[in-house]
């Protein structure tokens, strides 16, 4: 059923880069959304109010609060697909993130709401008495649900909407949470005790995981969080797929929301090639990044030199750099010679962590260096990835 809604309002569902489908896809969950949830609200609050369970009413106030989310997230696609304009020259796609913040406060509200009603449920204790009937209507609630969950999950990670996985994860915890209403106030009606209050409670907290689940994830990205490794991966594959292209390095990636993402990566070019043929090159991929990639790139173009004797330097400080951590990377290295001595210049990008110490790396590694050369006097940078994603490659972002 899925594919055939896909099929059925997003005019090319394969070009997942492209603002108009991305659009499509976020207005298909959005809109799926709204119904199924408001059709789960009006079950949830008859079964609620027959049956007079605090626990089964706030559950349906919930549904009706992801029927809100739902359309929180069909108008932040609208607003985030607006065209750039003089105040915000870099597009409106953050507005989606802006709106998760705003949809994970609501949670938290409904999460107050809901657990002071189920304080004085129990406070006040009632026997909910169910019946055959409402156990099979919560069963069908909860495979709608799950359908849902499938359908957000799935176009979430497709488009990779942070809005989209965000309710998608919420409407897991719905199922458990309806579950374990379920569950507990058949217990509660065959041994004749009062536990709805407790079940209250216990969705309410569901409600508030939610909240900070959505509200880390919209923040972090609001923040600039790490790109995902799939994309770093793609951009530099994509540049190292060009003929004249010897290495990559310094990809920066800045996101202004889904579809509006600008890049910088340095390119290696052989020095020997003429400067307006290595610029030329650079040019043409930085054109079809726009038509590929989605993504404006901008490229720095370093030369490199390839003669025999530079090669066999740069091979061995590699190979040194390699076995004092397989997990650093150099670029930029330049060795030139001054007579008999040699001066070697080069930067080195470490994942982030605690126990690394910049300066005493650098200091490390020109000891190294110029133990390893007597004659050599050693220029040596060291920096954090920003992508914080280290590729397999020597010439490595």
């Amino acid at each position: 059923m899925m594919d055939y809604i896909i099929r059925r309002f997003v005019a090319d569902p394969d070009a997942i880069r492209n603002s108009k489908t991305r659009n499509q896809y976020g207005h298909v969950a959005s809109v799926t959304g709204i119904i199924v949830n408001t059709l789960v609200f009006i079950g949830e609050l008859l079964v609620g109010f027959f049956t007079g369970s605090i626990a089964l009413i706030s559950d349906g106030i919930h549904n009706m609060a992801d029927a809100g989310g739902a359309c929180i997230s069909l108008l932040s696609f609208r607003l985030a697909d607006m065209k750039p304009d003089k105040e915000h020259p870099y597009g409106h796609g953050r507005i989606e993130y802006l709106f998760s913040v705003g949809f994970s406060v609501l949670l938290f509200v409904v999460a107050i709401q809901l657990a002071i009603e189920s304080y004085d449920r129990i406070m006040h204790p009632d026997i909910v008495t169910m019946t055959a009937d409402v156990i099979i209507m919560m069963v069908v609630i909860m495979g709608m649900k799950v359908w849902l969950f499938t359908v957000l999950r799935t176009i979430g990670n497709r488009i990779d909407s942070p809005i989209l996985k965000a309710n998608g994860l919420e409407y897991l915890s719905d199922v458990w949470a309806t579950a374990g209403i379920t569950v507990g106030l058949v217990v509660g009606t065959i041994f004749g005790f009062s536990i709805d209050g407790y079940l209250g409670a216990f969705v309410s907290c569901m409600i508030a995981r939610a909240g900070f689940l959505v509200f880390k994830e919209a923040t972090s990205r609001l923040l600039g969080n790490e790109p995902s490794a799939g994309r770093i991966k793609e951009i530099a594959e994509f540049v190292t797929g060009y003929e004249g292209v010897i290495g990559v390095h310094d990809l920066m990636i800045h996101d202004y929301g889904p579809g509006h993402e600008f890049a910088s990566i340095h390119v290696e070019v052989d020095a020997k090639t003429d400067v307006m043929t290595s610029h030329a090159l650079v040019d043409q991929i930085e054109h079809d990044a726009v038509e590929k990639l989605h993504l404006q790139l901008t490229i720095h173009m370093d030369p490199i030199v390839q003669d025999e004797r530079t090669k066999a330097v740069n091979e061995r400080i590699i190979n040194m750099i390699t076995a004092y951590n397989k997990a650093y990377r150099i670029h930029d290295l330049r060795t030139v010679w001054n007579g008999l001595r040699m001066v070697v210049s080069f930067d080195v990008a470490v994942p982030y962590g605690k126990k690394n110490d910049l300066e005493a790396i650098q200091s490390s590694l020109t000891g190294i260096i110029e133990a390893l050369y007597p004659n050599c006097e050693a220029h040596i940078y060291v920096e954090n990835s920003y992508t914080g994603l280290l590729l397999p490659e020597q010439h490595s972002v």
